[in-house]
């Protein structure tokens, strides 16, 4: 359980405080039932969030500074992995599975293979496509705005070490 004052990840938002814990005077909300007030710290998601405490969404306490740094060395050794398949399906579904383990080495996957995917397609001057441009975004918001937290810098600051990291 957490506590007021908590830096959580909470996986469809990213990085929240818990700034209550409690039954919220909310209209259309279950009555007896304890809730996870949550502030988002990304300047992309501004309003309040209510998580029931018993709740199946993946939460998990932020990380520190220490471990953002640990994360950022390992970019440079992280080589690119795309799927075995060329259907939409299964690419959406091996992205999907890397994003939603919501596990930090996972979502670097996907950054450093996309941002190398994308590289190689702007050479040829095209773009990534919808679906590949979508995980990135979504994976670049996760880690660099909890990074930026933990390291105390801007997620743009992040952004520009973590992929001129990547070779």
């Amino acid at each position: 359980m957490f506590n007021v004052g908590d830096v959580v990840f909470y996986s469809t938002t990213g990085v929240c405080e818990v700034v209550s814990i409690g039954e919220p005077a909310l209209k259309g909300l279950p009555t007896h039932v304890d809730y996870y007030t949550l502030q988002p710290l990304s300047k992309n998601h501004r309003e309040m969030i209510y998580v029931p405490v018993d709740t199946k969404v993946f939460m998990r306490y932020a990380i520190c500074g220490d471990q953002a740094q640990q994360y950022m060395d390992m970019v440079p050794g992280i080589r690119p992995r795309f799927p075995a398949t060329r259907n939409p399906k299964g690419i959406q579904e091996f992205y999907t599975g890397l994003i939603n383990s919501f596990e930090i080495p996972s979502l670097l996957q996907v950054i450093v293979s996309l941002t190398v995917k994308k590289r190689e397609v702007q050479s040829r001057n095209k773009h990534l496509n919808q679906t590949q441009t979508t995980f990135l975004r979504r994976a670049q918001e996760m880690v660099y705005n909890e990074f930026a937290l933990a390291l105390n810098k801007t997620s743009e600051e992040i952004a520009y070490i973590i992929e001129n990291s990547i070779s």
